[in-house]
């Protein structure tokens, strides 16, 4: 797929990132439709059924992260080595991840074993703990597939082609939504299993994901599994870093989160509604993000760096462009979108506020997720991670309770403490792409 749009596109142009960017996009509408959907259902079955279903899906994104963010260094290796002309490295990289995903995947499975003592730990009242300890019990099972499958996507999305991971994942998810229907309510002789139901359709949508994309990839090369240290190092140390932001990361919104649970339920409430209304303006922005990974990623490799900053400034573009309309939006009409969520009064008042904070940080949260992808394609994916987690832990905790609990701004407090967080590590990855330290590396990187 990236032969036809070189073709078709100028190398860096607007046109050539967005094309690399829209199939990513549709595939994170999809796994939103699929949240939504599952929301739904299990809150038509009851209030502590969904409360459980909540905790255990906090449970199983933190144990999940530090493994699925290290399994994307198989991106940046194929990118870098299909810019390069390697082939045959890319598909070696692909199998060093798959070869890493089983058993990364089978040790979160293990964690069923401790489901009771991990949600007697997150606490919440014994019925809820129970019904969190069931799905997570259930749920944790998708794990292989699901990795492996990443692992897949990921070799696909670094060589350009970002349909095939896009059709996979509609697939899944479609596959996922129905299979929540059958689970959770029952029909005919499969009984209504509840949250365990949930749980069962999210196992049952992760191994169809994986046969599909598993099959995608055996049909389109020679190679049978093999396993190559170097390779398989190269992955490690270019995901690791990825792995330790994106648990890190958890961490530190966790501690966010925490902080807004002190200030009442109005406010929490109201956060909540926010936080999914700006997630919407999210995905194109982290599709724009992962296109330039993508395509900075196979500038480098090739040697072309002038090309790869193009493609930096013109996925920049893309990114503000966008948000920037999502800004002009959540500022003009924030009660209007509120109210699609809720009718309470006070929760509008507090979640209009916050939406126009949203509306302040969607440029700079533009600037930063295309930084990020654009560094972690040339490799930097060190410093992505340090700058990251360090706006997280030591800029928005921080900040938001200074202005949200002693101050008394509330949730209001809190989300400057976002946007403070968001402004530097914008200005932070910017100036370091902006600097020569990634070329040369790069240089070096080819001369070795």
């Amino acid at each position: 797929m990236k032969e036809a749009s070189r073709r078709r596109f100028a190398p860096g142009s607007l046109r050539e990132i967005a094309d690399v960017a829209w199939p990513i996009v549709v595939s994170m509408l999809s796994y939103t439709a699929m949240g939504v959907t599952d929301t739904l259902f299990v809150g038509w079955v009851g209030k502590m059924e969904l409360a459980a279903v909540g905790i255990g899906t906090t449970a199983i994104y933190l144990v999940n992260s530090f493994l699925l963010g290290t399994l994307h260094g198989v991106k940046v290796v194929t990118a870098q080595a299909t810019g390069a002309g390697h082939r045959d490295k890319a598909v070696v990289a692909a199998w060093q991840g798959a070869l890493i995903a089983v058993p990364a995947g089978l040790l979160v499975v293990g964690l069923s074993l401790f489901s009771d003592p991990i949600f007697a730990l997150l606490g919440g009242p014994p019925e809820v703990q129970a019904q969190a300890a069931q799905y997570f019990a259930v749920r944790v099972w998708a794990a292989p597939f699901w990795y492996v499958a990443i692992a897949l996507n990921d070799y696909y999305q670094g060589t350009g082609d970002t349909r095939t991971p896009m059709r996979v994942n509609l697939v899944a998810n479609g596959v996922n939504i129905v299979a929540d229907a059958v689970l959770i309510f029952g029909l005919g002789p499969i009984p209504a299993l509840g949250v365990q139901g949930a749980a069962g359709g999210t196992v049952l949508a992760s191994i169809v994901g994986f046969a599909m994309v598993g099959r995608y990839f055996l049909r389109d090369v020679s190679h049978r599994p093999v396993w190559r240290p170097k390779v398989a190092a190269k992955v490690l140390e270019l995901g690791l870093p990825i792995g330790v932001r994106y648990a890190l990361g958890v961490g530190g919104f966790t501690m966010f989160t925490a902080i807004l649970a002190r200030l009442g339920a109005n406010h929490l409430a109201a956060h909540q509604v926010a936080i999914k209304i700006v997630s919407i303006s999210f995905l194109p922005g982290y599709g724009i993000s992962e296109a330039a990974t993508v395509l900075v990623g196979q500038y480098v490799g090739a040697g072309k760096r002038a090309v790869a900053r193009l493609s930096y400034a013109s996925s920049m573009k893309l990114g503000v462009g966008v948000m920037g309309v999502m800004a002009v939006v959540f500022m003009v009409a924030p009660e209007l979108l509120v109210r699609a969520f809720t009718d309470d009064p006070e929760v509008i008042a507090i979640g209009s506020q916050l939406l126009r904070v949203g509306a302040v940080f969607q440029i700079f949260d533009a600037v930063a997720m295309v930084a990020t992808g654009a560094l972690n394609g040339t490799g930097d994916t060190r410093f992505t991670a340090m700058a990251s987690v360090g706006a997280s832990w030591f800029v928005m905790v921080p900040v938001a309770y200074v202005l949200a609990v002693p101050m008394g701004l509330g949730a209001v407090g809190a989300w400057l403490g976002i946007t403070a967080e968001i402004i530097v590590l914008a200005a932070v990855l910017a100036y370091r792409f902006q600097g020569q330290a990634w070329e040369q590396r790069a240089a070096q990187s080819q001369h070795a």
